[in-house]
Parts: C-alpha cells; sequence; structure tokens
C-alpha cells in the first residue's frame, strides 16, 4: 500500500526538522518542507500531499489559517493544524476554517499519528 504523503508547513527548521522525522518514523512519506504559506500552496499544487500538517505563525504574507482555507477550497488538500496558539481569536478562525484535525504543541507521536490517520480516513469518506 502507497504510504501516505505529507506535506509540513512550519516557520521554526527546529521544529520542522522534528516533524518531518516523526512523520517518517510513523510510516508516512514528507514530500516537502515550507516555511510560508506561498511556497506551501504552490507546492501541494505541483506535489498533490494527501495531508498538510500546518502551523499558524508562518514567514511571508499569508499565515496558516489563509493558506489553509486555499488549500481546502482551490485544491481540497485536508489540513491538520499543528500549532501552541490557543488565543480564543485564533481558535475562533481555526474553527470557521474546517480543518481535518488539531493538535498543539509540544506533540507526542501517538497523538499525532492518531490525528493524521483519522483525517486520512475522514478525507476517504468525503
Amino acid at each position: 500500500m502507497k504510504k501516505a504523503t505529507v506535506l509540513i508547513v512550519e516557520d521554526d527548521k527546529d521544529v520542522a526538522y522534528i516533524m518531518t522525522h516523526t512523520v517518517n518514523r510513523l510510516g508516512f512519506s514528507v514530500v516537502g518542507n515550507e516555511d510560508t504559506g506561498e511556497r506551501a500552496i504552490k507546492v501541494a499544487e505541483e506535489l498533490k500531499p494527501d495531508i498538510v500538517l500546518m502551523d499558524i505563525k508562518l514567514n511571508g504574507e499569508m499565515d496558516g489559517i489563509e493558506t489553509a482555507e486555499k488549500l481546502g477550497r482551490d485544491y481540497k488538500i485536508p489540513v491538520i493544524y499543528i500549532t501552541a496558539m490557543t488565543d480564543d481569536k485564533t481558535l475562533e478562525r481555526i474553527a470557521a476554517s474546517a480543518p481535518y484535525g488539531f493538535i498543539l504543541k509540544p506533540f507526542r507521536d501517538e497523538e499525532l499519528r492518531a490525528v493524521i490517520e483519522i483525517a486520512l480516513d475522514a478525507r476517504a469518506s468525503r
């Protein structure tokens, strides 16, 4: 069976490195690491990942929520937010964007695996 492909969008290079190794170790295939919404959209358009792991705070003009909305609307790519931001305004914006999942940093491997698998199952049933 083909490994699910994952695009990681994270502005912190150290966190992106850890996420990449974790996702690979969990049995998924990381197809890219981007730190801006603009680049993430270009890469997603080219590579069509099965899922995107998205931080909220990014470099560039777009934040993670704007990027996720565009990926979902234009490319039908499911997004899971991975963030430390939990203020009310951010959580309202996250909820309004209809993500496939949400996980707080720091995360445990088991949490990440579960949220990815649930999102992939949800995508398959939509």
